[in-house]
């Protein structure tokens, strides 16, 4: 079979070149950066496990459990349905995940009084709605909600579900999962992240990276450090891909081109495409973070998993979570590994702060909540995401659908990414698998 080069080494390029490199195809892997992995990169530090990007699956994830089958890895998933936390006027209000728990234990229920009595009797209202749309919010195939893509998620939830609903429920949990606004995202994408959120979540005991690992190491053609500059198109069909700048570029011949890049990025490097096709890439919104990791020789937390903070609050950071409540392993016995993310404007501002700055900011906010944190962890972990999370900003699905149709009348060059889905794991393993079987189709 043809030459085939997979672009970028984020969660869809590894599922791409993995997919092709089962089927015998004679397949190179680029990367930009020292590692691969992209947003399910992950590392482990003096014993502490630390998932840089995305922090565990949804249940729901179809195509990272088909994948994660595939290598052979199954036994590492584990599932949880953790206690969570929402804050109000300076008190945590902490509720179960597991129906069953809150079953057996009602009162666990009654306790739970993040919002007034009229917000209590409007919040079955969004579990109704929900139930509703949930064959339509998928995140393999956003166009099932395609009439929910040109309204915000903020002016959907206010006037479905009034003001309160929108800023102590929706907006922490598309704030917290997206690192964005609500006004920033979709109603389609914003309800959908709210609904697999319902189902529970996942991790892998080695930590999110063993996903990437277990891919990476089933590629023999890995280049890292390796970027490209342009993907060569000539009468509509692919030629293969420039690598390196000034002088010192270089020309690698390819049949097939998978860009599994961001969408920006895809737009700078496909400038030989109409540009109505790489605006509509260059168009694709993502979300900036400042990622803070602690090491600490406790577990303030207890037994709950994370707490998420409501924009309202006046906090840097849309919640914070303790991992090792995902997975024993993650830290060793009686430490806690307590992860912290910025959002929106406070994550533009501080992508330029140093860690020092990063690190006090983000202390004093946490100990502003749970005031038993200590002054000084065993260590601290910064790591910046420019691009986090794409957001599906209003009015993206359609744009996006009108590109993958464009796309059709070139030859030997496919999209890869989660901006094709709704933006996630998810969505990047399966559009990199899709993208890797149409290359052996054709």
């Amino acid at each position: 079979m043809a030459k085939t080069v997979v672009v970028g080494g984020g969660a869809s390029g590894l599922a791409a070149a993995y997919t092709l490199e089962r089927a015998g195809v004679d397949c190179t892997l680029l990367e930009k950066e020292e590692y691969s992995g992209g947003r399910i990169y992950g590392v482990v530090r003096e014993g502490y496990t630390l998932d840089l990007g995305a922090q565990f699956f949804f249940t729901r994830y179809r195509s990272v459990i088909d994948i994660i089958k595939r290598l052979g890895i199954e036994d590492q998933l584990v599932w949880f349905k953790p206690s969570l936390g929402i804050l109000r006027d300076g008190t945590v209000h902490v509720v179960h995940t597991d129906v069953l728990y809150n079953i057996t234990h009602p009162t666990a229920l009654f306790k739970f009084r993040p919002l007034s009595s009229r917000g209590m009797r409007r919040g079955p209202k969004l579990g109704v709605k929900l139930l509703a749309l949930r064959k339509k919010l998928d995140f393999d195939d956003p166009l099932k909600a395609i009439e929910l893509d040109n309204i915000s998620t903020t002016e959907y939830a206010r006037r479905s579900f009034g003001d309160e609903i929108l800023e102590y429920i929706v907006q922490p949990v598309v704030s917290a999962l997206t690192l964005g606004e609500p006004e920033e995202v979709s109603a389609a994408y914003g309800l959908g992240l709210i609904l697999y959120a319902m189902g529970g979540l996942g991790t892998l005991k080695n930590g999110i990276g063993f996903l990437a690992e277990s891919m990476a190491k089933n590629i023999s053609d890995l280049k890292l450090k390796t970027e490209v500059t342009r993907i060569v198109l000539e009468d509509k069909e692919v030629k293969g891909v420039e690598i390196g700048t000034g002088k010192k570029k270089e020309f690698i011949e390819a049949d097939n081109v998978i860009c599994g890049t961001t969408g920006t990025v895809a737009a700078k490097i496909l400038g030989d495409l109409p540009k109505k096709m790489t605006g509509i890439l260059a168009d694709i919104r993502y979300s900036s973070c400042v990622h803070v990791m602690f090491a600490i020789p406790s577990k303030p937390l207890g037994s709950v998993y994370g707490v998420a903070t409501p924009r309202r609050e006046g906090l840097c950071m849309p919640g914070f979570v303790e991992n090792s409540n995902k997975f024993s392993a993650y830290a060793p016995p009686g430490t806690g590994i307590m992860h912290t993310f910025s959002f929106g404007e406070f994550s533009r501002e501080m992508m330029d702060w140093d860690e020092d700055q990063i690190k006090e900011r983000m202390i004093h906010e946490l100990q502003m909540v749970v005031p038993q944190f200590p002054d000084e962890p065993t260590f601290c972990e910064v790591f910046r995401w420019p691009e986090a999370v794409g957001l599906c900003s209003p009015g993206q699905i359609t744009a996006v659908q009108r590109l993958k149709v464009d796309m059709g009348g070139f030859k030997g060059l496919h999209l890869a990414g989660a901006y094709l889905g709704m933006p996630s794991v998810e969505a990047a393993i399966h559009y990199g698998v899709q993208a890797a079987e149409r290359v052996l189709k054709s």
